[in-house]
Formats: C-alpha cells, structure tokens, sequence
C-alpha cells in the first residue's frame, strides 16, 4: 500500500452488516471504539489514492463495530466499501504526553540489542492479550517477536537516532 505518510492506519472495513448500508469494523484503536471520534476517515485500497470517507454513526454491536458513511445507503453500496484500509491525518491525532507513542511511530525504527548488535527494523505490532509483541524483521526477511514490555525488554526507545534498544539476543531467532 502507497500511503502518504501524513496518513496513519486506523483500521478497515471487514464486511457489510444488514441492508441499508452499514459496514462492519475492524479497530486498530484502543479502546476499538475510538475510531469513531473522527469525523472524516481517509479509506485506501491497495496502491490507489485515498479518498475522504464521511462516518455518520458507528456504534458497538455484539463484540464488533459498525459503522455508517455518507452516500452509502444499501447493501451494494456497503459491499463496495468492503477491504477499505480505513485512516486518518496524523495532525487530527490527539497530542502523546512525553512517555507516549503511536505505534505508526515505532514501525521502520530500527532495532538493537544491549551489545549494539542489530536485530532488524520493526515490521509490525501486535496485542497478546498478557503483552503487546514487536515484530522485527531482520535483512534476510526473517522475523523475531520481542516482547514489547519496558524495561525487561525494550530498554529504550530514541527517536532521535530512529532505534529501539532492547535486552535480546539474536540467537532467540523465531522459526
């Protein structure tokens, strides 16, 4: 995906959700329901340019998310909405206090260990449930899942010099 980098991932449409337009949401925000405290979502799909997505209403229903746009009024409309990646400015993001991040910030940050070894640049996050887990790709498209839980493992995040330090060894390589 070709996304401009003012532009920060918030989620995507994940199926339509009965007949008079609404789709189905999945949420990268925590809590999941904050992605509706934006108004004007950019929706992308694939390599093409995003659009301005209009949300109207979206709610909790089960244990998902719904929402509704503007100009999508019927199934077919919701359905053309399917496999949208769904985002927002990163300047209608709220402010971080001084020891906060967006994980968009920490992806393409370069990672090392406490002897300076490099391990790989971090490729993705992800939730367990117990502790959040960096993925860290190294130079031969290898991956290595770091604990993301400070200080026992990630000792220091400096984004002046775009590296994560952290208490690994890249003999713990994951197959």
């Amino acid at each position: 995906m070709n996304t401009p980098p003012n532009l920060i991932v918030l989620g995507r449409i994940v199926g339509v959700h009965g007949v008079r337009g609404w789709v189905k949401v999945y949420s990268d925000c925590r809590p999941r329901e904050a992605i509706f405290s934006y108004a004007n979502l950019y929706a992308q799909r694939g390599n093409q340019p995003p659009t301005t997505l209009k949300l109207e209403c979206g709610k909790m229903q089960g244990k998902g998310l719904i929402a509704k746009f503007s100009e999508c009024n019927d199934r077919d409309s919701a359905y053309a909405l399917h496999g949208l990646t769904l985002l927002v400015d990163r300047a209608d993001l709220p402010t971080t206090a001084d020891n906060e991040y967006y994980w968009a910030d920490l992806k393409g940050l370069e990672v090392v260990n406490l002897d300076n070894q490099p391990l790989g640049t971090v490729a993705d996050l992800f939730e367990t449930g117990a502790n959040d887990v960096m993925v860290v790709k190294n130079a031969h498209n290898k991956e290595q899942l770091i604990p993301f839980v400070q200080p026992d493992y990630v000792r220091e995040i400096d984004f002046s010099s775009s590296r994560i330090i952290v208490d690994w060894s890249d003999d713990w390589l994951s197959d």
